[in-house]
């Protein structure tokens, strides 16, 4: 069944809850595995800088194979594409339970990453081409929540598996529900549009390089801060983003196409998610480390203080799809961005953060988590093309990528590896560099609040042919 622009597709719902079952598990298991890493480096004989790869090596797949797989997608046919992704995902599970040295699990992870990779760069894709524009903010705000739901929850969620069933039971866990989605995508997802448009190979790989280098920088600067190694690696992904410049002005079919940018609501809205995940990322990372070390908080604990965020980015997330439904996206991403930005202001202008103002602050950075991202997200989708919904979808995971990056370096920068240190006078240093990163992010929130007037509408975006 072909699915144009214009027909409302009866299975949507039943489309949709396929698609956020992918989401959540996908993006669930990037950080799943964080607190399992000491039984994992136990039964390994491995020390925990090894088996950090177990995780790096998950994300780095996804970042190298997002820009060629989402310009590939829209050349071929996306539920294939999406549902294979599945069961990619799926054997990588089962090949993780199994795995019996270090580098077998690690080479399991890169095959979910593969299948992983498949999936995001269709999931939104998809989205758009089932439902009309009407009900599309909606449906991607739903599917906001379980993105970022997935990211947040990760942790906690691998820590109550690992302890209760032992790190196996991670991957255990995935494999039922990704024979099932497999089973029902294959079955309810139509047809789509393809493009007759060439694929930028070379661009592709470029990018892919560029990406995956400014990554492994950021992951190292977490332990080893801007030493030599990290500079070099980060030089290189900065030298492959100038040269990836360079091939594509001259490119007829770029992977960085032109509509990225030039379109007012894809350009407006992906420089306004790199922002906010840079804003996002900087403050979440060294946050769980002060609640256990700085404020003395269990694992459980801080667990459940972290949950605050995503339990109220659900609740807002569906607010902002239906608000920019009926009245556009001007409103809610505004909102979302100053009630963020108040957010950080407890922190950035009190004294000792504590327990009180960090409850406050993933409150509120959740209700505007949700306003914005469920908003700004089903503009930059009804504003691309069908025939590059892929390679834009694409293109929106990779930018959050990017803006963890941003994040990365930013909280390194003024934080530095003191998160990590349990002694008195490390934490000490550490409240004092939250309070500059939390300024910092709180202006963050404020730029994307005022970029986001740069849209200009009032209305819904009509969806792009």
């Amino acid at each position: 069944m072909s699915t144009g622009e214009t027909t409302v597709n009866p299975q949507r719902w039943k489309i949709m809850h396929v698609i956020n079952l992918g989401t959540f598990m996908t993006t669930l298991d990037v950080g799943i595995v964080h607190l399992a890493l000491p039984q994992v480096a136990e039964q390994f004989g491995a020390n925990l800088g090894d088996v950090q790869w177990v995780i790096t090596a998950y994300l780095l797949t996804m970042i190298g194979l997002l820009p060629i797989l989402g310009g590939l997608s829209d050349r071929l046919e996306r539920r294939v594409i999406y549902s294979f992704g599945m069961f990619g995902f799926g054997l990588g599970s089962l090949l993780a339970v199994f795995a019996g040295q270090l580098w077998l699990l690690i080479a399991a992870r890169v095959v979910q990453g593969i299948g992983a990779t498949m999936m995001m760069a269709n999931s939104q894709a998809m989205v758009r081409a089932v439902f009309p524009d009407n009900e599309r903010g909606k449906a991607l705000g739903l599917n906001t929540v379980f993105m970022s739901a997935g990211t947040l929850a990760g942790p906690a969620i691998g820590g109550f598996l690992a302890q209760w069933g032992g790190w196996p039971l991670l991957f255990l866990i995935n494999v039922p529900f990704a024979a099932a989605a497999t089973y029902y995508g294959l079955r309810l997802f139509p047809q789509t549009e393809r493009s007759q448009r060439k694929l930028d190979t070379a661009g592709a790989l470029v990018l892919a390089a560029a990406a995956t280098l400014l990554f492994a920088a950021a992951i190292m600067a977490q332990e080893q801060r801007f030493s030599a190694p990290v500079l070099i690696v980060g030089a290189a992904g900065l030298l492959a983003a100038a040269a990836l410049w360079r091939i594509e002005r001259r490119r007829e079919h770029a992977i960085v196409d032109s509509i990225l940018y030039r379109n007012r609501h894809i350009g407006i809205g992906n420089l306004s998610n790199f922002l906010y995940y840079a804003a996002q990322t900087g403050t979440q990372l060294p946050l769980s480390f002060y609640l256990l070390h700085g404020l003395g908080l269990s694992v459980s604990s801080a667990g459940l203080v972290l949950a605050v965020q995503p339990v109220l980015m659900g609740l807002s997330g569906p607010l902002s799809g239906w608000a920019r439904d009926r009245f556009g996206p001007a409103w809610p991403t505004t909102a979302g961005m100053l009630i963020c930005a108040a957010s950080t202001v407890p922190v950035a202008a009190g004294g000792t953060p504590t327990l009180a103002d960090l409850i406050a602050f993933n409150a509120m950075f959740g209700l505007g988590t949700g306003l914005f991202l469920a908003a700004n997200n089903a503009t930059i989708m009804s504003a691309a093309p069908g025939s590059k919904a892929s390679l834009v979808g694409s293109m929106l995971a990779l930018i959050r990528y990017l803006g963890m990056v941003g994040g990365i370096a930013l909280a390194v920068l003024l934080i530095g590896a003191g998160a990590t240190d349990a002694s008195a006078a490390a934490q000490a240093q550490t409240a004092s560099g939250l309070r500059w990163l939390f300024a910092a992010s709180g202006c963050i929130c404020l730029a994307v609040a005022l970029i986001g007037r740069w849209r200009g509408e009032r209305a819904r975006v009509a969806a792009t042919p």
